[in-house]
């Protein structure tokens, strides 16, 4: 099937998301150290993941959430210039729970996958997620010596969220996720994290709680919108359909998927059928299904609705620089 014009128009929205996440980070003092400290967390001696850090990071380590954190505490504080210290900790704490996110993602994937079978030797050898990820731990202890000490608590109530969400993963495993569960799913993982970001920055910034809810609201739409954004993309076969294997292979609910099940049950057995075995028919069946049902246009619309109201959160902050550069950023999506 040849690629839909969501699809393609997905595509190009996520790849200019991602270049201007790139221009933006240019500015951040210390380009490599996050990058550097969490290559030796991740893959350093003493965690024996089993998962090089390119495997958790295709592509190497996305900047959206340092970006995000270091625009978040200049659009949070009243001079715009943002703080000095702290914010490279708390994007590193943001990292690690987005870390935790993908590693557990890969815990739950295809049956039979190399991905999921070292993730599970990692999460096994605790009787709680929350409690037992190296990842998480580490977060929670850099998050505790922050500036502000509200950002313990930020971090805290992120890992409870994305907790819940996993726990609604697994359980969609069990039957077909319908669009609500996938938007809840997605609010409570990318969502989460990058609210996190948003709140994180704007408290090293010193601001107050309506500043903080609106950045935090802001971050939360960013995510998601992010992830259907890379959901539709998935669909774009221009490239083939390595992408949407590749999707199928993460085990987690997909937007397109779940809107196409409605009217064609044959989706969501066909999808599970791709998570097992990466059969490139298969593929092309469900991409053939799923354009033909118009849920990629769909799925697009909700998408722009999370856009909308991202850059809505941000009208009702201070008119600064930083805050141009988050609405450019989302606004690239579209």
């Amino acid at each position: 099937m040849p690629p839909t014009r969501s699809s393609t128009r997905a595509t190009t929205g996520r790849r200019r998301l991602l270049a201007e996440v790139e221009r933006l980070a240019q500015d951040l003092r210390e380009p490599g150290r996050i990058e550097d400290a969490l290559a030796m967390l991740i893959g350093g001696e003493g965690s024996d993941y089993g998962i090089a850090p390119d495997e958790l990071f295709s592509g190497g380590v996305p900047r959206i959430r340092p970006v995000l954190v270091h625009l978040a505490a200049q659009t949070g504080s009243d001079s715009g210039a943002g703080p000095a210290d702290g914010t490279q900790d708390v994007a590193m704490v943001a990292e690690l729970l987005h870390a935790a996110v993908i590693l557990h993602d890969a815990a739950l994937g295809r049956r039979e996958g190399l991905r999921r079978r070292a993730a599970r030797r990692v999460l096994n050898r605790a009787s709680h997620w929350l409690g037992g990820n190296h990842l998480t731990l580490r977060a929670l202890e850099i998050a505790r010596r922050a500036p502000a000490p509200e950002i313990l608590g930020d971090a805290l109530d992120a890992l409870r969220e994305v907790t819940e969400g996993q726990a609604l993963g697994a359980a969609l495993a069990e039957r077909v996720p319908t669009p609500s569960d996938v938007l809840q799913h997605a609010e409570s993982q990318a969502g989460a994290v990058l609210a996190f970001s948003c709140r994180a920055g704007g408290r090293l910034a010193g601001a107050q709680r309506p500043a903080l809810t609106r950045l935090g609201r802001y971050g939360r739409h960013t995510g998601v919108a992010f992830q259907l954004a890379e959901d539709i993309a998935a669909f774009d076969s221009t490239d083939g359909l390595d992408g949407l294997i590749r999707l199928a292979n993460t085990g987690r609910p997909v937007l397109p998927i779940a809107i196409a099940a409605v009217s064609d049950p044959a989706v969501a057995t066909l999808w599970r059928t791709l998570g097992d075995h990466e059969d490139a028919a298969v593929a092309a069946e469900i991409a053939e299904r799923v354009g033909a049902s118009g849920a990629i246009r769909q799925a697009r619309e909700t998408m722009l609705e999370h856009v909308w109201s991202a850059r809505k959160a941000l009208t009702e902050l201070p008119e600064t620089p930083a805050r141009g550069a988050m609405d450019r950023l989302i606004s690239s999506l579209t």
